[in-house]
């Protein structure tokens, strides 16, 4: 196993992620919308031109690349240290003392160990995390992390307010709504389930339970939040799934974000953005016995906001399109997220159709979410 690592000079001690080589494999990649938000300043025109290609994007693949943010990719590659070295130089004790046991509170807070997740044929994932709430305030920390409490704090604040906010303004300028429409839903300074992670992918399954799992590291899925940010990692390991069933890789844009739709915002558009199916998969040979480690958001709106369909959008109005809850029986986004993170990797599935095949099904909180393969 080659441990991506080398001790840097800090008082603290460090680690520094050295990340994967660009696969030089023949691998088939996703031609994902490229949304540059430098030319957000540029003004109304150029915002608008904006939100035409998120909503392309929101339309047709569900994903798509962020790039001319201010968060540049030595900004990126300063947290994916940070990460590595809570995830590798935590003790297990702490570690354990620290579980965030999301099956009984439904909240990502804390540690994810590995073997937790039921994947396929008995096998159980080799994935680490460590998750918090943007404020860091309503959990212990590890003391790991402590030294960059400040940083972390700032990072966070910058990729909601200044990042973030902007994409769901062009979210709402793309469904002709106002523009503040989301940011409301979505305040930094208010409650809500959103939270940032540090996760590690280690590549020791056995060559059994790769097998048994046919080189799928996470089950092809649904996010159940609004939108999920990814920040671009050069490992050739997350898929999209496209409309016709294939499964490409997501191109690596050194300081870019990959952006993807998750059910809440399927809901509030009645389905015209659909939510993005994507797996993590086995990267290519050249590629293997290295860590994925990267630093995600997820964004959940505000405790009390309800992720039924936005009847005032006119591009909504224009398409006929309909509330997915029947009687007008909608759930609030902590409800609903609390339902969904308690029974991640844990719940039962059954077998339903989908389209011209089948997929398996779990229930949540009332709410049928498929799960690909």
């Amino acid at each position: 196993m080659i441990s991506n690592q080398s001790r840097k000079d800090d008082e603290n001690g460090l680690l520094h992620f050295i990340p994967v080589r660009k696969s030089e494999m023949d691998v088939p990649y996703a031609d994902l919308i490229n949304i540059d938000l430098s030319k957000w300043n540029q003004g109304a025109n150029a915002q608008k031109k904006l939100a035409t290609q998120l909503y392309t994007a929101m339309t047709t693949q569900g994903f798509f690349m962020l790039t001319g943010t201010t968060i540049t990719e030595q900004e990126i590659q300063r947290q994916v240290d940070i990460g590595f070295t809570v995830l590798e130089t935590t003790p297990l004790e702490e570690k354990q003392a620290l579980d965030g046991h999301m099956d009984v509170t439904g909240l990502y807070r804390g540690f994810k160990l590995r073997n937790y997740y039921e994947m396929e044929n008995g096998v159980k994932d080799q994935i680490e995390q460590f998750n918090w709430q943007r404020d860091m305030e309503d959990q212990p920390m590890p003391s790991t992390i402590k030294p960059y409490v400040p940083e972390v704090k700032s990072f966070c604040e910058r990729v909601h307010t200044d990042v973030l906010y902007k994409v769901y303004r062009l979210f709402a300028i793309a469904l002709e709504l106002p523009i503040e429409t989301f940011v409301q839903m979505h305040k930094y300074e208010e409650k809500d389930d959103s939270w940032f992670r540090y996760m590690a992918y280690y590549d020791e399954y056995s060559k059994e339970d790769e097998a048994k799992v046919g080189k799928v590291w996470l089950k092809g899925h649904t996010d159940h939040g609004a939108v999920t940010m990814v920040f671009s990692q050069p490992m050739s390991s997350l898929q999209v799934r496209d409309e016709e069933g294939n499964w490409l890789y997501t191109p690596h844009v050194p300081g870019g974000i990959i952006i993807n739709c998750g059910s809440m915002m399927e809901w509030w558009t009645g389905g015209l953005f659909k939510a993005a199916i994507h797996r993590v998969m086995a990267p290519p040979d050249d590629q293997r016995n290295h860590i994925r480690c990267g630093v995600f958001y997820f964004s959940i709106a505000n405790n009390d906001v309800r992720p039924d369909l936005l009847s005032e959008s006119p591009v909504l109005q224009r398409m006929g399109r309909k509330s997915i809850f029947k009687d007008g029986k909608n759930i609030d986004a902590r409800t609903f997220s609390r339902a969904r993170v308690a029974k991640v990797g844990k719940s039962p599935m059954y077998k339903q159709k989908w389209g011209a095949g089948e997929v398996l099904v779990e229930n949540i909180a009332g709410v049928e979410l498929p799960h690909f393969g």
